[in-house]
């Protein structure tokens, strides 16, 4: 069988004739120039490889780019830093911004607290979570002033000026203490009416403005209180003269507060209560004559010592004729 083969071979009747013609045509081309095609050959298929490579690296490195990019990004979120019930106006103390990355926040996630102040919450919302537009109730509902009034308070308005409305710089969600002040020079007398009260309107305006840089001076300041406190308060404006004086928005720490009435003398008062204001009675008339208290009536005072008795003029007019009466006094 191999011998047959080999016979077809020789003769040129083997099926592999076409390749035995390429591999006999190689054979006859100068080395030299087969050299130079082999490593033309060699230096295309390495540029082709090459090219295939530095595109993959490229299209890699964009990717990692956009990975990175998206992983290194940050977004401005808002944070409840207090827990906030259900139906509630959110007040801005109550809430923060911090920086996140940005695949990490929500897609209806707040970027500024402004956003989120004097709105009411929607559902409860936890200290530590992310405040979301879904959170919070829909604008149209929240658009009336007595709405800011949380449950149980009260909205008292009183005067202020520029001097005791610390010039202006006082602004709605601002928290102040309240101070009363009586008397003048020497006796002057001041001391805290309330402690930590929610202004929620100055002049006309009870919307805070975001990046407010001057101060907006107002002829009233509008503040929430209790129902008790309201008492104390107007009692406070209409007996003594009220000076505002302004927290930071993180300090709600207490102070002592008195009634205006303790800045009173109360002492003074009650002496001047009990003092008898009463006409004194008249002297009793002297004794003449010997007489004592059995003996009639006591002659009166020599004449000498009376008053001098004078006569009223009135001057009576007729048909333009003046008559002056003489009208002796009694």
């Amino acid at each position: 069988m191999y011998g047959y083969f080999v016979y077809l071979f020789l003769e040129g009747k083997h099926p592999m004739k076409p390749l035995r013609s390429v591999f006999m045509s190689i054979t006859r081309v100068p080395p030299a120039f087969l050299i130079a095609a082999i490593v033309a050959l060699a230096f295309v298929v390495a540029w082709m490889v090459t090219n295939r490579i530095s595109s993959g690296e490229q299209v890699y490195a964009e990717k990692q780019r956009e990975m990175d990019a998206k992983y290194s990004a940050k977004a401005t979120v808002v944070y409840a830093i207090k827990d906030i019930p259900e139906g509630q106006t959110i007040p801005s103390e109550a809430l923060e911004e911090r920086q996140i990355e940005q695949s990490k926040a929500p897609e209806d996630a707040l970027a500024s607290a402004t956003l989120a102040t004097g709105r009411t919450s929607k559902y409860g919302i936890t200290s530590g979570q992310i405040v979301s537009q879904h959170d919070l109730q829909a604008q149209a509902t929240n658009l009336s002033f007595d709405s800011r009034l949380k449950t149980g308070f009260r909205a008292v308005t009183f005067a202020v000026d520029n001097n005791s409305g610390v010039a202006g710089f006082i602004s709605p969600e601002s928290h102040i203490d309240i101070i009363g002040m009586v008397g003048s020079g020497a006796d002057t007398k001041a001391n805290p009416i309330l402690s930590d009260v929610e202004v929620i309107a100055v002049g006309q305006t009870f919307q805070r403005s975001a990046g407010a840089s001057s101060a907006v001076p107002a002829s009233s300041v509008t503040v929430a209180v209790t129902p008790q406190d309201t008492t104390k308060l107007i009692k406070a404006v209409l007996a003594s003269k009220l000076y505002l004086s302004l927290r930071n928005s993180t300090d709600h720490a207490p102070v002592a507060t008195v009634d205006v009435t303790a800045l009173y003398n109360k002492t003074r008062t009650a002496q001047v209560s009990n003092m008898n204001f009463a006409v004194p009675s008249p002297p009793p008339l002297p004794i003449q004559n010997g007489d004592d208290a059995n003996d009639g009536p006591r002659p009166a005072l020599a004449s000498a010592d009376a008053p001098l008795r004078q006569n009223h003029q009135i001057e009576a007019w007729s048909a333009g004729k003046k008559d002056v009466i003489s009208v002796p006094e009694h």
